[in-house]
């Protein structure tokens, strides 16, 4: 990847910020953006739909790879959803998209994450109709969905899911792990290197594809 420029989003944690280690490994450029101030190259607030157009047409850097990790993933149960929250969700993990980060919640029913399980569902879709448009231009997009990732935002679901239903963080996380063949959870830079193997030049012939990092858990 010696010579190419990679815009990654989400980039401060969690697969995002192992994104561009790994892509800075096999020698690429990479400038990270995220929601925190200072935290990363570039500070935007996807949500701020708005504000997206201004920013990409004031960047200073023409990407070769543009790598959507940034989502947000909130916990309650199904009577608590607001319409201004599920709003939320699917701005900032479906209509901000554009190279994609699925999860295999677009495959599973979702106990108490609706909104993130239809967003997550619509960047399968999205992924889909997005390659089939752009392949002419020469423009591949595919999506990786993974499974349970050690991350801060699995933890802080983890927490809340242990407060919603009154049992400890690790009796929340047991059942993710029990229906995981690997009996474990996948690290960051696991999804990070399938993610580098798509924008690389062997997967050159990939395209409008999910490609799922979850130790076998939608295999059964």
């Amino acid at each position: 990847m010696e010579g190419k420029i990679a815009l990654v989003t989400g980039a401060a944690q969690g697969i995002g910020a192992a994104t561009v280690e790994v892509l800075k490994s096999k020698g690429a450029t990479v400038y990270g953006v995220d929601l925190r101030e200072g935290a990363t190259d570039y500070t935007l607030d996807l949500s701020k739909v708005e504000e997206i157009e201004g920013f990409v047409n004031e960047l200073p850097i023409v990407p070769d790879f543009l790598v959507q990790c940034a989502g947000i993933c909130l916990t309650r149960p199904f009577q608590s959803i607001d319409v201004a929250t599920f709003q939320t969700s699917l701005t900032v993990n479906l209509l901000a998209r554009f190279v994609t980060m699925a999860s295999i919640s677009s495959f599973l029913p979702k106990l108490e994450q609706l909104d993130y399980g239809v967003s997550k569902a619509g960047v399968v879709s999205m992924t889909r109709s997005a390659a089939l448009s752009l392949a002419p231009h020469h423009i591949r997009v595919n999506a990786v969905a993974p499974g349970i990732i050690d991350t801060p935002m699995t933890q802080a679901n983890a927490q809340r899911r242990s407060e919603v239903r009154g049992v400890t963080v690790a009796e929340a996380l047991q059942p993710l792990l029990d229906v995981t063949p690997m009996k474990r959870m996948g690290s960051p830079t696991e999804v990070a290197n399938v993610i580098a193997f798509l924008c690389s030049e062997e997967a050159s012939y990939i395209t409008g594809q999910t490609i799922v990092v979850d130790g076998g858990q939608l295999m059964r």
